[in-house]
């Protein structure tokens, strides 16, 4: 919880929660925005909202084949490592359209040109195709446009009625830090044992898509910044910059109550996920599709589900099977600060 910027002092701005995670899986927009404010001191809306219009965050398919926020400077660095594999994966998901790597290289510099200056979603990108005579599916567009993603060209631009839209990373990002491939390996090995941590070699392998061997040179290559434990017969890894090993931290881990969005990292970014869940209690919080539900982490467990109703700052929760509910105090504090959030 302390390392996931959860319990304990929160960041002061949205894109340092991002730069100090690493990424931030975000398939769902409301809620990975939600993801991204309740690990920041004063939770707005407005303040993620404006993070990712300037261009801050980004949202983009990066690592795994699934929409991710990362930093807007980190996108040369971050695609550069993701590149080959995301490729790897969108050529097979192309079969699917009887369409090749080589057909999107050929509808390239017209996707650039269409989103040259503009920021588009996707119907609007094919719109403007077809006004160019270029016939294209919407599907076949998108699938174009995660290509894009992938090998760097195509990036997220300002949000247009709560809808996704592209922009051309040379516009969105001029400075756009570059990095040699051992130095990003190095940096997404330290954000991810510094904020995920304790965590596994497999649960890194799991949430950056590297190679075994290219996750065990990178953690190698940090050397006396990467400490081991072994809890439970396994081998865990936190960075020494993790909160609580660089200074004392004052808990009350009993008062620890939130309600996390679907897709949070805190579940998600980790292959064993039963140090924080019961595994009769997954089913609840997770399936075998890869679909994770609105969950409530209480004293360091994920014990129950939460959800907002239709009726303006009312929530429904429902807690686990053997699990004791929380405090009335402590629910009613989670759903004011989810309120506040969505109205700031």
């Amino acid at each position: 919880m302390l390392s996931q910027g959860i319990a304990g002092p929160r960041f002061e701005k949205p894109e340092e929660v991002v730069e100090w995670m690493g990424a931030m899986q975000a398939q769902d927009i409301r809620a990975a925005k939600w993801a991204v404010g309740l690990r920041i001191a004063n939770p707005s809306l407005t303040a993620v909202q404006e993070a990712l219009d300037t261009g801050r965050i980004l949202r983009l398919h990066v690592m795994r084949p699934t929409w991710h926020y990362i930093p807007g400077r980190d996108i040369k660095w971050m695609t550069g490592l993701s590149t080959k594999g995301l490729l790897s994966k969108f050529r097979f998901y192309a079969k699917h359209f009887s369409l090749t790597e080589e057909d999107f290289l050929r509808s390239k510099p017209q996707i650039e040109e269409v989103l040259s200056g503009q920021h588009l979603t996707s119907l609007e990108v094919l719109e403007q195709l077809h006004s160019k005579g270029i016939a294209l599916d919407e599907p076949i567009v998108k699938m174009y446009l995660s290509f894009g993603e992938a090998d760097g060209t195509v990036c997220s631009g300002i949000e247009k009625n709560g809808k996704h839209t592209y922009a051309l990373t040379c516009e969105r990002i001029p400075d756009a830090i570059e990095l040699s491939h051992e130095e990003a390996l190095a940096e997404l090995t330290r954000r991810y044992f510094r904020s995920h941590g304790p965590a596994t070699l497999e649960d890194f392998v799991w949430w950056s898509a590297l190679s075994i061997g290219e996750a065990r040179n990178a953690i190698a290559s940090l050397g006396t910044e990467m400490i081991t434990e072994r809890y439970n017969d396994r081998e865990m890894l936190i960075h020494a910059s993790s909160p609580g090993l660089v200074g004392e931290v004052d808990i009350d881990e009993k008062n620890v109550f939130q309600f996390l969005p679907p897709f949070d990292e805190y579940l998600i970014s980790y292959k064993n996920r039963l140090d924080c869940i019961k595994e009769s209690h997954t089913k609840y919080a997770y399936n075998n599709f890869g679909i994770f539900q609105s969950v409530i982490l209480h004293q360091g467990r994920i014990t129950g589900n939460w959800r907002k109703t239709s009726k303006k700052g009312v929530f429904d929760t429902s807690f686990f099977p053997g699990c004791r509910p929380a405090a009335k105090k402590l629910i009613e504090k989670a759903i004011k600060e989810c309120v506040l959030f969505h109205e700031s």
